[in-house]
């Protein structure tokens, strides 16, 4: 017992204080990049999906929900997912992203859950980084194949083909080619499992660009279960460099072995021998049109023929894969894998870019089409509206802007977040003097300026290359100006109008883009063999992806007019302190040289102080770097004590509050800073362990808004208590100053009742935040005052948590309910909330730890209102009074309740036959006056079926109880009639209650009990 106390207090003493606070996801359904899929002929409704940031996922109603089943793990890059063909509760995950596009993902090893999902055990390959398929034996389970791809930053060791026969209590590397080449793909021959073939990739990226293939590569095969292997060369095999393979294997027919190959000469080679002999079966370039990020295929179960490849498209052949046609043309593109049912050829589940479907009828149609949360934001930006909205873009899932607070029941819903331009999205940014503008840019620097109130769209780039297209230059090396596929967009703090985007140089408009300057010379290493076509040597890729020597990062400073802070992608800190007209290299020393500066935020409240992050991880350096200068750039500090050494930093901001809090994102969570960088605390809190690339301050509400490329964009509400824990630490004990809180009306939400993805709004009413080291003894209490000190509303108990930290308290605006009749069932317990408060001024009082804490709260109505005062008083008038009425109502039914168990105890106890009746009368007597109150619903239906009492018909204003509006004259002559019967019922209780003293007196004069409950009713 005292061991187990002293894990407890271990625990305890382990929790952050922020950790009762949580991050609130707004962008449902926006869709993201899908790696893997994987079911089960066991069972036709469990799927799972691996996802390139967002973890596993799993759905155990064929697909029509699903719920994240990773996120307790300390990666979210998934390569591969499997599920035990003898046991659907067994399932393997291989970790870290194997399509090593520019935002690929590391994992952390090869994981193994045995309850469905529920709990993960780490089996092994830890080093290995990425993993690209996990292959089963379905005649022993415990053997298992795992393609290791590896990092394609690094030439590693730990690249090949593992193997275990233990269900992974130990694994073997039994294919290692180079510390280049990795394992793209293993399959297993499904009758005889000692057949194994697999697919080895020589790949390496580089900052600016990479390579696809070399002599290193090419096709092996097992005939021992993967213990030894033999390189398939020649007898139709393409001769030379070889790039990434995928295999397939005919489970009818298991002779039967295609491979797409990324080579010259072709694209399917097909072995009708079991890989002895092969021949070109195609070579459509469809089928494989991006062979780094594709390269993958399926064969149907049921026919050897038929077999499935992955590609910008899904593509189909039923003749042997001599000819492909497109299957799902409704689908996103950019496939990535494809899981057919053994049993049952029609189900199939596929993953792209842009989700999840599954067709039934063998790929004829594809009705279940999920975008799950799982969007790979690049950035964010927050408007100044109220509620305020959020524009992000997401990688191959456009632009969107969505509420931060839909202002319905129904929660923030997929379609509350429509598309503003398709492709790549990047940055998305509201423009500061009208907030129905919104500029946004995808892939290579294509600015658009986008208005939401018409829908339309202008193009307004400041430089075309030619010759080229609207992607960009065919010749980067040749061109004047180049754009990332990132380019960043930002407006001058001291001028709203004046607006930047960066290439290799700083770009201005004043007038939104129809005229642009270049405002700075050419702001990076311009080294020209890194502006080459990338790709080779087998195949280029011209889609601007790896676009270098160019500017990642804009921002201006809010103290000083004319300071502008630029970040490049090949390790340049750039400074102009006159707007443009001179520019100085301020990169901190020790920058690793060509690492990304993603971020480089001028300090809000210090003169000279800004913040620079470095991220050079695409050169292998996992390290963090994070560098503060207090001069303008002439010296910096390393700031990264307390941020784990092998986790990369991606953006980081100062607070616009206090002066000493900084946070970071890195590429698995966010951290925090309570001394300008000197110490790093993690705060994560519930946040998946997802990437996170942007961080902005929304500063009218004061939330963190956050871009996670992997699971959307997050917010943490009310960051007040945050900015003031110092404090609050010192003092031991803290009531927040609360933010103006909102009356929002909120509709119901039905017109969404068919969406199945939906994120939670901010929590409806106003967020009181209080501090205690340590849980109070006598449990905190709240308490709400009026203008007057009036007392209106207390919280306590399940209302206010008691835990060490921050706790958060939601007052709804309604003042304490109306006394309840207990004997009600449940649904018609209270039949109205307290009335909801006039707009204006409160004080928030909290009793805690022996002492009393207050302060002042201004509430005010929706925005989207103009009432006068007099309109909200009028309401609060309406509802208090009946309020009060229902109180008294309850108050009378509890007495009557009272009285009824009062006189059946009594009539029990008597044996006078003169004294029964005087019990039976009365009792028949309090059975009319209770019906004159309540109809005493019991069930929902009763609505329907039974007319209605006083209780049922308290006159009200309340729309749904979203509006509390001064009372109609039809309101006012419903009242009236109201008032004319409830008086008249109080009368006649009033009478029966005298009548019940004077029974009382007469019960009492025969030896038995008075009438409990007897009570006139008070005014």
């Amino acid at each position: 017992m005292i061991a187990y106390l002293g894990v407890l207090t271990l625990l305890a003493s382990l929790q952050l204080p922020w950790d009762n606070l949580g991050w609130r996801e707004i962008s449902p359904g926006t869709g993201g990049r899908v790696t893997a899929v994987a079911g089960t002929p066991q069972d036709s409704f469990l799927y799972y999906t691996g996802t390139a940031g967002g973890g596993v996922w799993k759905s155990t109603s064929g697909g029509a929900a699903w719920t994240p089943v990773f996120d307790a793990e300390p990666v979210a890059a998934i390569g591969a997912v499997a599920i035990d063909p003898t046991n659907e509760n067994v399932v393997w995950v291989g970790t870290g992203e194997s399509n090593p596009r520019n935002d690929v993902s590391h994992g952390d090893g090869l994981y193994k859950s045995t309850d469905g999902g529920k709990s993960w055990v780490r089996v092994g390959l830890a080093q290995v980084w990425s993993i690209a398929h996990i292959a089963i034996d379905p005649q022993n389970p415990e053997h298992v194949v795992v393609a290791g791809f590896g990092n394609p930053f690094v030439d590693s060791t730990d690249r090949g083909v593992y193997v275990t026969f233990d269900g992974g209590k130990t694994f073997t590397k039994t294919l290692y080619v180079d510390a280049r080449t990795g394992a793209s793909d293993v399959a297993l021959d499904p009758q005889d499992p000692s057949i194994v073939y697999a697919g080895m990739w020589q790949f390496r990226r580089w900052p600016w660009t990479f390579r696809s293939g070399g002599p290193s590569g090419g096709l092996y095969k097992s005939s021992d279960g993967g213990r030894t292997w033999t390189h398939l060369v020649g007898n139709g095999l393409p001769a030379g460099d070889t790039g990434r393979i995928g295999i397939a294997v005919a489970p009818s027919e298991p002779s039967r072995v295609y491979a797409v190959i990324e080579a010259k000469g072709g694209i399917v080679w097909r072995s009708d021998d079991s890989g002895a002999h092969w021949q070109m079966v195609s070579d459509d370039r469809d089928v494989d049109s991006r062979p780094f990020y594709f390269s993958r295929l399926t064969a149907s179960p049921g026919n050897p023929n038929d077999v499935y490849a992955v590609s910008l498209s899904l593509e189909e052949s039923r003749d042997g894969g001599k000819t492909f046609h497109v299957v799902g043309q409704s689908l996103h593109s950019d496939f990535h894998d494809v899981w057919i049912d053994s049993d049952d050829p029609r189900r199939i589940i596929v993953g792209d870019d842009g989700g999840t479907a599954i067709s039934v009828d063998g790929g004829a149609t594809w009705p279940n089409v999920v975008r799950l949360p799982i969007g790979q934001a690049y950035h964010a930006a927050a408007s100044r509206t109220n509620p305020y909205f959020v524009c992000a873009g997401f990688q191959d899932n456009a632009v969107h802007c969505g509420p931060s607070n839909s202002l319905t029941d129904a929660g923030i819903i997929a379609s509350e977040w429509p598309i503003l331009i398709d492709g790549d999205g990047q940055w998305a940014v509201p423009d500061p003097y009208d907030q129905n503008l919104v500029w946004l840019d995808w892939q290579d620097g294509l600015l658009n300026i986008y208005n939401r109130a018409t829908g339309a769209s202008r193009s307004v780039r400041p430089y075309d290359a030619f010759p080229g297209n609207i992607f960009g230059a065919y010749h980067l090396d040749r061109a004047r100006y180049r754009f990332n596929w990132d380019s960043p967009i930002a407006f001058a703090p001291w001028d709203g109008h004046i607006g930047w985007l960066g290439g290799n140089a700083v770009f201005q408009t004043t007038d939104r883009g129809l005229h642009w300057t270049a405002i700075s010379p050419d702001l990076t290493r311009n080294i020209k063999s890194h502006e080459l076509p990338p790709g080779g040597p087998l195949v280029l890729d011209l889609s601007g992806a790896e676009n270098s020597d160019t500017i990642l990062y804009i921002e201006g400073s809010s103290l000083r007019r004319g300071e502008i802070w630029v970040g490049t992608d090949d390790g340049y800190v750039q400074l102009t302190r006159d707007g443009g007209r001179h520019w100085r290299n301020v990169t901190p020393p020790g920058t690793p040289t060509y690492a990304r500066i993603e971020a480089v935020t001028p300090s809000p409240f210090v003169a000279g102080t800004a913040y620079a992050t470095a991220d050079n991880h695409r050169a292998g350096d996992d390290a963090p770097y994070v560098y503060a200068t207090h001069d303008y750039g002439k010296s910096w500090t390393k700031i990264i004590t307390g941020l784990p050494s092998d986790e990369y930093v991606r953006t980081i901001r100062p607070d616009d509050r206090d002066p000493n809090i900084l946070y970071a994102g890195t590429e698995n969570g966010i951290w925090i800073s309570f001394d300008r960088g000197g110490h790093w605390q993690s705060f994560r809190m519930n946040l998946p362990p997802v990437s996170v690339r942007d961080i902005r301050i929304q500063p009218q509400f004061d939330d963190l808004v956050i871009a996670t490329h992997g699971r959307g964009i997050w917010v943490l509400d009310d960051a007040a208590s945050v900015q003031e824990l110092g404090e609050a630490r010192r003092l031991g004990a803290m009531l927040f100053a609360p933010r103006t809180a909102y009356e929002y009306r909120y509709s119901d939400g039905s017109a969404a009742m068919n969406e199945n993805a939906a994120s939670s709004n901010p929590p409806r009413g106003a967020i009181i935040d209080f501090y205690q080291a340590n849980p109070d003894v006598r449990n905190p209490v709240v308490e709400i005052l009026d203008a007057r000190g009036h007392s209106i509303r207390t919280l306590r108990g399940r209302d206010v948590p008691n835990k060490p930290g921050i706790n958060r308290v939601i007052w709804n605006f309604r003042e304490n309910n109306p006394t309840e009749w207990r004997r009600a069932t449940k649904k018609f317990l209270a039949s109205d909330p307290g009335a909801m408060v006039v707009p204006g001024r409160y004080n928030v009082r909290l009793r805690l730890g022996g002492k009393t804490f207050e302060q002042a709260l201004t509430v005010r109505p929706d925005p989207r209102d103009h009432h006068a005062l007099a309109y909200y008083e009028a309401g609060y008038a309406f509802a208090k009074r009946y309020d009060d009425v229902q109180g008294r109502i309850d108050e009378i039914l509890n007495d009557l309740d009272a009285v009824n168990a009062s006189l059946g105890a009594d009539q029990t106890a008597n044996h006078d036959p003169a004294i029964a009746g005087l019990i039976a009368s009365a009792q028949r007597r309090r059975l009319v006056i209770f019906h004159s109150f309540t109809a005493d619903y019991r069930y929902d239906a009763a609505l329907l079926r039974q007319f209605g009492s006083l209780r049922e018909s308290i006159p009200q204003t309340d729309d749904q109880l979203q509006e509390q509006s001064p009372p109609t004259q039809a309101q006012l002559r419903y009242a009236q009639k109201f008032d004319a019967a409830y008086d008249a019922a109080v009368g006649n209780y009033d009478e029966y209650v005298e009548q019940l003293l004077q029974l009382s007196r007469v019960l009492q004069q025969h030896g038995l009990e008075p009438i409990r409950g007897a009570r006139t009713v008070q005014p």
